[in-house]
């Protein structure tokens, strides 16, 4: 398995986590933590369209399971767990709930990636911190231009 479909088929189990498979939410988060990944760049609409038929062929034939456990074993040997780890923490939260059986989801995730807590913990408050910080950045330019 190639680690551009090993990461895509993480995002893809993320999104489908909490049983909704209808969050667009998430489904636009995936597509787009997957286009901003290097892995990716070279890609046009229609290779994202092959890997998701890949994806799915792979999951046909061999079911979730096995093709999960391909894609743990690729992301940890390419040596990219914490971006994997990644694309699923934004994909989790993209709809703005993280309900229990997202959260057993992405702490099960850590584990099969060898993602200590410690690192996981701080992986979690630099994605969002800097994510609050830019809002953040927002209201204030807003202030800024009604005060003008």
């Amino acid at each position: 398995m190639s680690p551009e479909l090993a990461i895509a088929m993480i995002g893809l189990f993320s999104a489908f986590a909490d049983g909704d498979v209808s969050s667009d939410a998430e489904a636009y988060a995936l597509g787009e933590m997957v286009s901003s990944i290097d892995l990716y760049s070279e890609y046009t609409e229609e290779d994202f369209a092959a890997l998701g038929t890949e994806i799915g062929n792979l999951i046909n034939e061999s079911g979730v399971e096995a093709v999960v456990a391909q894609a743990i074993d690729t992301i940890r040997d390419e040596g990219i767990e914490e971006a994997a780890f990644i694309v699923a923490l934004v994909v989790l939260v993209a709809d703005g709930e993280v309900p229990e059986d997202e959260q057993e989801f992405i702490d099960d995730l850590r584990q099969a990636l060898r993602i200590s807590v410690d690192r996981a913990d701080e992986i979690v408050s630099e994605l969002f911190s800097e994510e609050e910080s830019e809002e953040e950045e927002d209201e204030d330019e807003d202030d800024e231009d009604e005060e003008e």
